[in-house]
């Protein structure tokens, strides 16, 4: 006697009705819950979009408060090196005048200092 396996046996044409139906069921369940998972997905991308709008708008009013700051800190520096440049050329002009003052003074010396001297000398 070979020794076989007893064959499967069929199911009754009922019981695979109720399994059909059941896992048309489970498959029914599994599109809601995959269609409950692309929602979800497609509301986060959709924020994830929002998100990304807001920062780029950000960013670009960042780029355009910068570029007004550097404007200003240009027009700044350029009045500043004005400053210096007139400040320098008032001090140049300062120095020459203290110089005039300075050679007039010694010159009125010189010469208070040669009359004293001759007046002594007489």
């Amino acid at each position: 006697m070979t020794d076989r396996p007893n064959p499967l046996p069929h199911p009754a044409p009922e019981e695979l009705h109720w399994g059909i139906s059941y896992l048309r069921e489970d498959i029914q369940d599994l599109r809601n819950q995959v269609g409950s998972v692309h929602h979800r997905i497609d509301e986060t991308n959709k924020r994830i979009d929002e998100t990304n709008k807001r920062i780029d708008e950000t960013n670009r009013s960042l780029g355009e408060q910068i570029q007004a700051v550097h404007k200003r800190m240009d027009e700044t520096n350029k009045r500043i090196d004005e400053t210096n440049r007139s400040l320098g050329e008032q001090i140049q002009a300062v120095h020459k005048r203290m110089d005039a003052h300075f050679i007039w003074t010694m010159t009125t010396l010189v010469a208070i200092t040669s009359i004293l001297i001759a007046v002594i000398k007489l």
